[in-house]
């Protein structure tokens, strides 16, 4: 996503104001626990990735565009960075994993997940406001 973003950026030599992209970033993160609470069937979420994926490299690409690498650093820090946000998740789910697979098993998985979708749609909202102010 990042790729995409910072690649779309450099293209039109313009990227969407930080302003902007930062208060969204926090919605995309608040309105997926909010979704969580609405939607029983997750299995069509799949359509707001790529829009929330671009979001967050644009984001990703402006704190990049931050620290003022010359040109031909570029593509190697995209790389590294990338590299970086998979290992990261990967690290998640190999934490994760094993404690989803347990909670699925148990009855209680149902009121753990809407603790977890409110402490994700909160986080979202104070990110906003602090954003947004």
């Amino acid at each position: 996503d990042l790729v995409r973003s910072r690649g779309l950026g450099d293209v039109y030599k313009r990227q969407p104001s930080a302003r902007f992209i930062e208060p969204a970033i926090a919605l995309s993160i608040a309105y997926v626990g909010i979704e969580n609470f609405l939607v029983q069937d997750a299995a069509r979420r799949w359509r707001i990735t790529f829009p929330f994926g671009l979001l967050h490299g644009f984001g990703f690409a402006g704190a990049l565009r931050e620290i003022d690498l010359p040109k031909s650093r570029i593509p190697s820090a995209l790389v590294a960075f990338n590299l970086g946000v998979e290992a990261g998740q990967l690290a998640a789910l190999v934490v994760a994993l094993p404690l989803v697979l347990w909670v699925t098993k148990r009855h209680t998985n149902v009121r753990i997940t809407r603790g977890l979708s409110a402490c994700v749609a909160l986080a979202g909202l104070v990110w906003f406001v602090a954003r947004v102010l």
